[in-house]
């Protein structure tokens, strides 16, 4: 087995956590996932919008954190990342 063969056969196990209308679209603050590696947060989102159909009406507005940090949808994910999916919260 060549060694990119071999890269398709591992995963990476990430967290999600949600917060305010997401966290009631996905009907949970948090979840772990496994998914195959390579992956990215585009793919993350595939795999969410499935599992939380309801969470496809807001894609579009949630800002996304990788291990605090924002990020594009084209970010890598490794092992272990803690991913937050954090709609706008208005204030007053």
């Amino acid at each position: 087995m060549t060694e990119p063969e071999a890269q398709f056969l591992t995963s990476v196990k990430v967290k999600v956590l949600y917060f305010a209308q997401a966290r009631e679209f996905a009907g949970t603050r948090e979840e772990e996932l496994v998914l195959l590696h390579p992956t990215d947060v585009n793919r993350l989102f595939s795999e969410l919008m499935n599992a939380h159909p309801k969470l496809a009406s807001i894609k579009g507005i949630l800002s996304v954190l990788v291990n605090g940090l924002r990020v594009s949808e084209d970010v890598e994910l490794k092992d272990g990342d803690r991913v937050a999916l954090v709609p706008p919260v208005a204030g007053g």
